[in-house]
């Protein structure tokens, strides 16, 4: 039951239109004269006579029964039906449904799938016991043969529109006469293409996203201009299988896929009437037969867009083709396109035989390979060392692919060459081809060598001859002239030739990159200072008339310094020449004195105020630029040299020590046409204020990063920033500390810079 059901949902079916002009004639309604049922090995076909082209409004399968709906059709008192010796059927029934309307009842023994071929005085339906998987898709010798005898004018075809009503999305291609179309489907992505010829599409390239019923897109170009004729592919991307129509009408073709699915037929072809010519023989195109083989079952590959029937319209035939190897169609067949070969490993093989069921037990080896020869229609040659036995049980299963798991069963190999397979041992194969490859390398060898210099424009020749080295042959030599830069290569000339086009795609000139630089280099000091220095003395003597009344001491000298015998000073400066307290400020711009003192002079007090606050800000800017080649580095420096001298052996040698800004960048263009860029800084600069044997150390600050640009761009590079904050104090021990009049004995000196180093760099291009 299972194998019933899956004949029926599967069946291949095979229909192409016969168009007898635009309108009907009842006076043209064709006779069936004779029915005959011809066996064949594989096969059995049912033969119609008539006088004129049938016209098949639809087909179906009916238990196990294929109906044959027919319309314009007239039936003879006693049409005689011939079924001897027929494989497959068991009966023929023909009878008349309505006024010129039949119908044709083969039954058979077991569902099997069929192929209704129309020609002008017969139609033939062909039964076959095996049906091949899909294969390579190649156009039918009979539409090959109908658009020979029939070539035609080409048309042209408008703009495809389409819309969506009850259910159905409907694709609209008008046509300014008619041709011949032809469908088949593609795998992997599931798409079904509609081929019309001799058309010319007079509109662009153009895709349409529907996103309907399992529908994705529709794409339509020129697939082919005349070479040797024209061919307007209209290719429909789907989402899953989907059932579809294919219909003409007198603007052209329609094409419907419908909401809910109805597995009646499949389509696949059709025939738009040419006007005003006579309709000519319908095309044929059949479904590919296999032979049968007496240990194994094979099985037919289901179908992978099935295809809603049209019922009684236009009288047409419609076949479902699936084709894995058919070109897709390319927007834009104008320019050619190329690619690279890519080779597939192991697990990526793609398999494209047929399908085929083996189920074997204990069978000899070369008996299978034998058969899958057959299968595939490859001659087989067997090394003497291939033997074995074979069990397997493989379903619906690609013959090639079969093949290729009983060889790596038995460590096997295979070489085609034309339709000729050859099966022997890996070894073997593996032996042969080293001895083909030592066997080419000593025809190499065994060549004339050839001498051919190459002068180099844009590299250096030493550097490529290094990259060449390793793709010479071992007879090969190359050396080099680097006063003209040019190299000199003698090789045999398979070798030679690839030495050339290497060179060809070395040698080309490095992009340049302009690097602009801008650096911002800002300052900003503050310094603020405040001192104090005081000094006092205090004289009780009777030379002043102010001794002590005491007999000792009578005379008391009191100063705030050390006074030396017989000096003495007056005013500000210091009573005696000294301070009691001398803390002024480092460096002042203010000073305020101050002194008290009675009229003798016997008491005294001098204040000295001193202070200092300065605030400056300053900024550098520079604006260097450099041109540098694509992955080499570009160097700016800006600054100064300082001298340092050394004694060693009472020899003074005297060495510069950079204390400069230095910027290094090294640009990478990449294939989108950005920049990438190695940036290194370094700012280093002389600390005159912090002085080692009259030597200033250097201070540095560095930074090193990696960034991407856009052409043109800009980077920034900030957060070289240094501070300096600095506050001194001189004051007296212990004194300082009390309240308020700590003041008096302590100075204060604060001193605040800060510098900022931003770098904005920009590269760009030059094109």
């Amino acid at each position: 039951m299972k194998r019933k059901a899956f004949w029926l949902l599967f069946t291949t079916v095979t229909l192409l239109v016969i168009f007898t002009g635009y309108g009907y004639d009842s006076s043209s309604a064709a006779t069936i004269n004779k029915i005959t049922a011809q066996p064949g090995k594989l096969n059995t076909r049912i033969v119609l006579e008539t006088d004129s082209a049938l016209t098949l409004a639809r087909t179906y399968y009916e238990a196990k029964a294929i109906i044959l709906e027919l319309d314009h059709v007239n039936l003879t008192a006693q049409t005689p039906v011939e079924t001897a010796d027929a494989q497959f059927v068991t009966g023929i029934q023909l009878e008349k449904t309505g006024a010129e309307q039949a119908r044709l009842q083969i039954q058979v023994r077991e569902p099997v799938p069929y192929t209704v071929m129309a020609e002008a005085n017969r139609t033939v339906i062909e039964l076959n016991r095996i049906q091949r998987g899909p294969g390579e898709f190649k156009m039918e010798p009979e539409v090959q043969q109908r658009l020979d005898q029939n070539p035609g004018a080409s048309v042209f075809m408008n703009k495809l529109n389409w819309e969506e009503k009850d259910g159905e999305v409907q694709f609209r291609a008008k046509l300014s006469g008619g041709t011949v179309s032809q469908v088949f489907t593609l795998e992997n992505p599931l798409r079904l293409v509609v081929d019309v010829y001799n058309a010319v599409y007079e509109e662009p390239a153009s895709v349409l996203p529907v996103d309907k019923y399992g529908l994705r897109k529709v794409r339509v170009a020129q697939f082919q201009l005349s070479n040797p004729r024209s061919i307007t592919r209209m290719v429909f991307d789907l989402k899953e299988p989907k059932y579809y129509d294919l219909r003409s009408d007198k603007d052209g073709i329609i094409v419907s896929f419908f909401k809910e699915q109805n597995p009646l037929l499949t389509a696949a072809g059709t025939t738009i009437p040419q006007k005003p010519t006579a309709p000519p023989p319908a095309p044929a195109v059949n479904v590919p037969k296999t032979e049968e083989a007496p240990k194994a079952e094979v099985k037919a590959s289901p179908p992978v867009v099935p295809a809603k029937a049209e019922n009684g319209k236009n009288g047409r035939a419609v076949q479902e083709k699936t084709a894995p190897q058919q070109e897709d169609l390319t927007i834009g067949q104008e320019q050619e396109q190329r690619y690279e070969p890519k080779v597939l490993s192991e697990r990526e093989v793609k398999y494209t035989g047929e399908i085929i069921t083996l189920k074997f037990k204990d069978a000899d080896l070369r008996d299978v390979i034998l058969y899958l020869g057959d299968f595939a229609k490859l001659n087989v040659v067997f090394d003497p060392e291939v033997r074995g036995v074979v069990t397997c049980n493989l379903e619906d299963v690609p013959w090639d692919q079969s093949l290729d798991i009983l060889l790596r069963n038995n460590k096997l190999g295979k070489v085609l060459e034309g339709n000729v397979l050859r099966i022997a041992p890996v070894s073997v194969l593996t032996r042969e081809d080293e001895d083909q490859r030592k066997l080419r390398e000593s025809k190499e060898l065994a060549g004339p060598l050839i001498v051919k210099t190459i002068t180099l424009s844009y590299s250096k020749a030493r550097d490529v001859m290094s990259l060449l080295t390793s793709k010479k042959t071992q007879r090969g030599e190359i050396t080099i002239d680097d006063r003209t830069n040019t190299l000199i290569i003698a090789d045999v000339r398979e070798n030679l030739d690839l030495l050339e086009k290497l060179i060809t795609v070395l040698d080309t000139p490095t992009p340049q990159v302009s690097i602009e630089a801008r650096i911002v280099e800002a300052t900003s000091t503050f310094i603020r200072n405040l001192g104090i220095q005081w000094g006092w003395r205090g004289i009780a003597d009777p030379f002043y008339g102010n001794q002590t009344s005491l007999q000792f001491p009578s005379k008391v000298l009191a100063d705030g310094n050390v006074i030396p015998r017989g000096i003495v000073t007056k005013g500000i400066g210091g009573p005696l020449g000294g301070y009691a307290v001398n803390l002024p400020a480092p460096a002042f711009n203010t000073a305020v004195g101050f002194s008290f003192a009675n009229i003798l002079d016997t008491f005294r007090l001098d204040v000295y105020l001193s202070a200092l606050e300065t605030a400056g800000e300053g900024r550098i800017i520079s604006s260097p630029k450099v041109t540098t080649q694509n992955n080499q580095q570009a160097e700016i420096v800006q600054g100064r040299q300082i001298p340092v001298q050394t004694v060693a052996n009472f020899t003074v040698t005297t060495r510069y020590v950079n204390a400069a800004l230095e910027l290094k960048a090294t640009p990478q263009i990449t294939a989108e046409g950005t920049i990438i860029m190695t940036i290194e800084i370094q700012n280093n600069a002389a600390d005159f204020a912090n002085l080692v044997n009259g030597i200033p150390p250097i201070t540095t600050q560095s930074a090193k990063t990696t960034v991407m640009i856009p052409d043109g761009g800009t980077t920034v590079i900030g957060g070289i920033y240094r501070t300096e904050d600095s506050i001194t104090r001189d004051r007296v021990p212990l004194l300082h500390t009390i309240p308020i009049l700590g003041n008096l004995f302590k100075s204060f000196a604060r001193t605040k810079q800060n510098r900022e180093l931003l770098i904005f760099i920009t590269p760009r291009i030059i094109k």
